[in-house]
């Protein structure tokens, strides 16, 4: 009880203080300059978003797969755990099955023409399994597909970090040249300097993002009016539109280079705080700052490196 009272009290002096942190960080972060415009929205294209929990899609690219749909593109979702980890008053197996619903409804309003659920532990998502690597492989040979979403590298969930560690394996097995890999930010903001392709907003689209989140009883614990603050200030990145979805694109190469150097620095997901409501977004951004910024530099020297070798 007094936890909800003092959360009333704060509810407006954290919203304006988020407000303010958030408009001065897009606004005055270092940014790459070399980034592209919805240039993932090309013709002809077969997309397969791989998506760690139902609602991960909807927060990193909803906006995105819009403009897929639109655009009338082959898509398909592949969620890799059961979604029995979320914070929930429901049994392990009622809430399973209540997230598995949320899924099917995300395939249809989207138009995903096929959902997966591989059905992997909430919370204990392992790449290092031999068995899930190859379904995934597999997958990938059924669906060919010409552009991958996954979460980037840089993350504090583990089950996020693992997804791309999994699609990364099994790349090596399926199409060792596969070269449009869209990492897209859940719950740990990606930082300007490393993003090279952003999709533009209008309000129209905005409020049709912000209306998926609907789809999501289930998630009663999170916060989505945070993420979208955050795709209102992303726009900042490029100067444009109402609103915009951010990703750092690589190509298989690239994505190993970042994820090894990652290792060797030791990166784990848990030195990050996840970001999931108004109270917490500060936390996000600000939770070992410093540590996250020599991370970043590691990443950002792979990509101009890249960016040089392709001029």
């Amino acid at each position: 009880m007094l936890k909800k009272i003092i959360k009333i009290i704060l509810k407006y002096p954290i919203m304006l203080v988020n407000n303010i942190y958030t408009y001065h960080y897009y606004k005055k972060s270092s940014n790459n300059e070399n980034y592209e415009i919805d240039d993932m929205i090309g013709k002809d294209e077969r997309i397969v978003v791989f998506s760690p929990h139902v609602d991960d899609e909807t927060i990193g690219l909803g906006a995105t797969i819009l403009k897929h749909k639109k655009a009338n593109h082959q898509m398909t979702l592949v969620y890799l755990t059961d979604g029995g980890g979320s914070t929930s008053n429901l049994s392990r197996e009622d809430l399973i099955q209540s997230r598995r619903k949320e899924g099917e409804k995300v395939k249809d309003i989207y138009g995903f023409h096929r959902v997966y659920f591989l059905d992997q532990i909430d919370g204990n998502l392992d790449s290092s399994k031999d068995e899930l690597i190859s379904t995934i492989a597999n997958l990938l040979s059924e669906e060919k597909p010409t552009i991958i979403y996954t979460p980037f590298l840089l993350d504090g969930h583990r089950d996020h970090v693992e997804t791309t560690r999994s699609i990364m394996k099994a790349l090596k097995i399926w199409n060792r040249d596969f070269d449009k890999i869209y990492m897209y930010e859940v719950n740990c903001p990606i930082a300007p300097e490393l993003v090279n392709s952003i999709s533009i907003m209008d309000e129209k689209l905005y409020d049709e993002k912000g209306h998926m989140y609907h789809i999501f009883d289930s998630q009663w614990a999170m916060d989505f009016n945070a993420f979208r603050l955050l795709d209102r200030r992303k726009r900042y990145i490029a100067n444009r539109g109402y609103g915009a979805e951010i990703f750092v694109k690589v190509d298989l190469d690239i994505l190993i280079q970042i994820e090894k150097a990652l290792e060797e620095q030791g990166f784990k997901p848990e030195e990050f705080r996840q970001l999931s409501s108004r109270y917490n977004l500060l936390f996000a951004f600000r939770t070992n700052r410093g540590l996250k910024e020599d991370y970043n530099r590691q990443v950002k020297n792979i990509l101009q490196v890249d960016l040089q070798n392709n001029k």
